[in-house]
């Protein structure tokens, strides 16, 4: 069992439970399965209660390794125990390297451990020239309360400070949300889109909302931000009332121009605990090293990147940009050689303007995300000899790039290896609250997450599962009929062997499904008359390949059962092999007449 665990320490009883019968032929029953991974998850790993201790260990060799970084541990002392309470860990290079190379923006977030301690994993993750993730640092606490949410502010602003321009994108949680506003009281604070949907589609539905709520979010200019509002609050006064009690930003008409992000969703931070996902069941010493560890290595990786780029902007922004440049459709009416008004062929009532000095227009896209719009391009792209990579925001240079990954994040050993902590008492695990049923191991799915799959079966028409094609509701009445004439030419096959001649009849007789009735047959209503009929011949085994020629068709069947077959079709007329498949027939009636 341990070897399995080496391999993946995720794996659970029910698992590890079928890699036993697997490779080992033998059954053992879950509660032995379920001790013996407990076992050898405590020699593996170490106990429990001294992994919280052990974190003081890690945070002497993190200081040592890598002076700068911080590790706080925080703790609680009960009837004399010293207890774990809460915990910080940021890296020296990562803060450095946000505060140097990477956009002055941060998405937090926390997800749930599913180990022994039901703690919560927060993290503040920024986002590079590159548009790749960027963890800073990460905390620990055992729930999302007020008094959590401030300490772990707190310690992050510590660590980083408060640099111009900051944005701090965050849910809708009141605590989250509380905490950044006292501890940065200055920064920009967008509500994570996807939250104020989800809890908007709670009291508001409708058309009107699904055309333009989530077109507001995305409204660069407050005259199209405004169109779309006007709509909304046309159809429903109370939606639009409830969206002004949301204070925080979360369209990007009010976003400001600096950190040049601009993303509406807090999907940045969900894409950290993702990352981390199969590794949260770890006891937290062995998962805070995993974190550094796949830190060091992401790192690594994009150094070498990094190494290997020339030129001023990154090269992905420059293809993108190319790309874009070659399927315009505007007309430029130039006013100098740095400002022009930019309209679309044709004339469809919008007029933009650039401003090639100021880096800015009138759709205020490229003042935000800091990168041309097209309308920007159709103006650059029409001026002789300019280069498209001057109008580029510095945030998206290479040499910003290679700042953010330049410090080395060190190797350390294993923690067996790590220093003896002096902190002069033994911190245990915090106090586990018992909770009714099993341990969850999956978040709770809201109403607007996508739900898994209804049913097993996939209607070929839609592709969309938990109903049938002959029940589709989404398929015109042209596919249908269509379905329905392939399955009456080609979707089941009843094939009887009569008696004269050895005549191979083909019912074809599936169409649309229906209710079948039950019939009481007598002997005289059977398919085949069986009056005056020699007793039916034996089947032998192994069964064999037999050859009927017909006239217009020929088939080669395999009879693989002896009372009931399974034939598969090799060879058919012109059909779609997705259609040929192995069906399950009426028993194949084999009669011998005399002579044969």
């Amino acid at each position: 069992m341990k070897d399995f665990l080496i391999e993946d320490a995720t794996l659970g009883a029910t698992a590890l439970q079928n890699k036993i019968k697997e490779h080992h032929k033998v059954s053992i029953n879950y509660q032995r399965v379920y001790q013996g991974q407990q076992l050898a998850m405590k020699q593996l790993y170490g106990d429990w209660d001294s992994s919280f201790n052990n974190l003081f260990s890690f945070k002497a060799q993190v200081e040592s390794s890598c002076p700068g970084s911080k590790v706080i541990i925080d703790h609680y002392i009960v009837n004399g125990e010293f207890r774990f309470r809460r915990l910080f860990f940021a890296m020296k290079p990562c803060i450095d390297g946000f505060l140097n190379g990477c956009r002055p923006y941060l998405a937090i977030d926390s997800t749930f451990l599913t180990g022994k301690f039901k703690g919560q994993l927060a993290s503040a993750c920024a986002v590079d020239g590159h548009s790749w993730l960027y963890p800073v640092c990460v905390g620990v606490f055992d729930s999302k309360t007020n008094d959590n949410w401030i300490w772990f502010m707190s310690r992050l602003r510590e660590a980083i400070g408060s640099p111009p321009g900051l944005a701090i994108s965050t849910d809708a949680g009141q605590a989250i949300m509380g905490a950044v506003a006292e501890v940065f009281p200055q920064v920009e604070h967008r509500e994570c889109m996807f939250h104020l949907v989800t809890n908007f589609k709670k009291r508001y539905r409708g058309k009107v909302f699904d055309d333009h709520l989530w077109a507001a979010a995305y409204s660069w200019n407050p005259y199209l931000f405004k169109k779309h509002w006007a709509e909304m609050e046309k159809a429903k006064p109370a939606a639009t009332d409830y969206l002004r009690r949301h204070k925080k930003l979360w369209t990007r008409s009010q976003f400001k121009t600096i950190c040049k992000v601009d993303y509406v969703t807090n999907n940045l931070a969900e894409s950290f605990n993702n990352w981390i996902k199969q590794y949260k069941s770890m006891n937290l010493d062995d998962l805070m090293d995993k974190i550094r560890q796949l830190i060091m290595i992401k790192w690594n990786q994009r150094r070498k990147i990094g190494k290997k780029l020339d030129g001023f902007i990154l090269p992905h922004i420059i293809k993108k940009l190319n790309e874009q440049s070659r399927e315009l459709n505007l007309d430029v009416s130039e006013c100098s050689e740095e400002v022009a008004e930019i309209t679309l062929f044709g004339g469809s009532g919008f007029r933009f303007v650039v401003n090639l000095v100021d880096r800015t227009c009138s759709c205020r896209q490229w003042q935000v995300s800091g990168i041309p719009c097209k309308h920007a391009l159709a103006f650059i792209t029409a001026l002789p000899n300019a280069p498209i990579d001057k109008y580029v925001d510095f945030y998206y240079s290479i040499e910003k790039f290679r700042g953010a990954y330049s410090a080395l994040i060190p190797a350390i050993p294993d923690k067996t290896q790590w220093p003896k902590s002096t902190h002069g008492f033994f911190m245990y695990g915090p106090l586990l609250m018992s909770v009714a049923g099993r341990h969850k191991t999956e978040r709770h799915k809201g109403r607007s997450d996508k739900k898994g799959k209804k049913g097993q079966h996939q209607c070929p028409i839609c592709k969309e599962y938990g109903h049938h094609w002959h029940n589709c509701r989404k398929g015109s009445k042209e596919d249908i009929e269509a379905m329905k004439t392939l399955r009456y030419i080609s979707s089941s096959m009843h094939i009887f062997l009569i008696r004269s001649y050895s005549l191979l009849s083909i019912c074809l007789c599936r169409g649309t499904p229906k209710k079948m009735n039950k019939v009481t047959k007598s002997t005289e209503s059977s398919i085949v008359p069986m009056e005056d009929e020699a007793p039916t011949r034996s089947m032998t085994f192994p069964p064999r390949l037999a050859q009927f020629p017909l006239s217009v068709f020929r088939f080669q069947f395999m009879v693989s059962h002896p009372s009931t077959f399974n034939i598969t079709v090799v060879k058919t007329w012109n059909l779609n092999p997705q259609l040929v498949r192995r069906e399950r027939v009426l028993p194949l009636i084999l009669d011998q007449q005399e002579g044969n």
